[in-house]
């Protein structure tokens, strides 16, 4: 009977152990936005202008291609958010905060670098 409740709490004791190592961590992610369907295909264009193509990020972004964060590491992550409210800010220096999922952030907020001052994006409701 002692070594059953000893088990039992053992195992209990590891659930919660394991519950809480798989608990989300929130991260902070610094870098450029980039439109992530021009990046992808190469990875040179990380400002809102693509060769002839004055704003091409902004109007990516504005018909729902998903915006990316790259980091000074040249690492990309996706930014879960709608892309319409990051269109106005392709080029510039972002920071993302939330939780990273295979690659994408989830962001629950995102500032955005304006004359050497971080400025909160307005997320608007998310499900």
């Amino acid at each position: 009977m002692r070594k059953t409740q000893l088990f039992v709490l053992m195992a209990f004791a590891m659930l919660i152990a394991l519950g809480a190592s798989a608990a989300e961590k929130t991260v902070t992610l610094e870098g450029t936005l980039v439109d992530s369907k021009c990046y992808l295909k190469d990875n040179t264009l990380t400002g809102n202008d693509h060769g002839p193509v004055k704003e091409c990020g902004t109007i990516c972004l504005k018909s729902g291609t998903p915006g990316g964060l790259l980091t000074k590491d040249k690492v990309f992550y996706a930014v879960i958010v709608p892309a319409s409210i990051l269109a106005p800010h392709v080029g510039k220096t972002i920071r993302a905060m939330g939780s990273v999922h295979n690659g994408s952030i989830l962001a629950e907020k995102v500032e955005v670098q304006q004359d050497g001052k971080w400025e909160e994006v307005k997320l608007g409701m998310m499900m």
